[in-house]
């Protein structure tokens, strides 16, 4: 980290090829290496890998772990001495150590210590289902007409295409999944 010395930029000093120190006003000038943090790692809140998808109206808790210049590992962190932030709050929001969804999309969150931020960390937020699209849209059969196919799609198409048809009285007539996703 640069310093300004009488109106001029000046960098660490070195004499004999050595880094040396130096105070102003009782305060040192550089930081030490043991406190300056060269990379940070997200991880989930158990240390383990960090999460990769966020479900709808789900949470997930992460945790932060900072290599310092001198090599050392330092603890991991969820909420002292670190701040995570979001970098599109319309798809998912921080509050603490706290990831939580807002919209389908890509978030990406970042965390900070001793003043050095992270590269992004990646996690895919589901989209919700918003409308369905039947096919065909209007259907009359009788008792005993050979099935009819529908097929179903969940919109947006990014969004899960899981469902569960149903039908009020099965004595009247039966569903049952057939092929590529319609229902006979």
């Amino acid at each position: 980290m640069p310093v300004m010395y009488n109106g001029q930029l000046v960098g660490k000093p070195m004499v004999g090829g050595h880094r040396y120190n130096a105070y102003a006003a009782g305060r040192l000038l550089w930081p030490l290496d043991r406190d300056t943090v060269t990379s940070i790692a997200i991880l989930a809140e158990n240390g383990g890998a960090p999460p990769k998808s966020l479900a709808i109206n789900g949470t997930v808790k992460l945790a932060a772990r900072a290599t310092y210049a001198d090599g050392h590992v330092g603890d991991l962190l969820t909420s002292k001495d670190v701040t995570f932030k979001s970098l599109d709050t319309s798809v998912a929001t921080v509050s603490g150590n706290t990831v939580t969804w807002k919209h389908g999309g890509t978030a990406l969150i970042t965390a900070t210590i001793g003043g050095f931020t992270s590269a992004a960390l990646s996690i895919t937020c589901a989209y919700a289902p918003e409308s369905i699209k039947v096919t065909p849209t209007s259907i009359e059969t009788r008792v005993g007409d050979d099935p009819v196919q529908i097929s179903v799609q969940i919109l947006p198409a990014t969004a899960s295409q899981e469902f569960t048809a149903t039908i009020k009285d099965p004595a009247i007539a039966t569903i049952q999944a057939v092929g590529g996703g319609g229902v006979g």
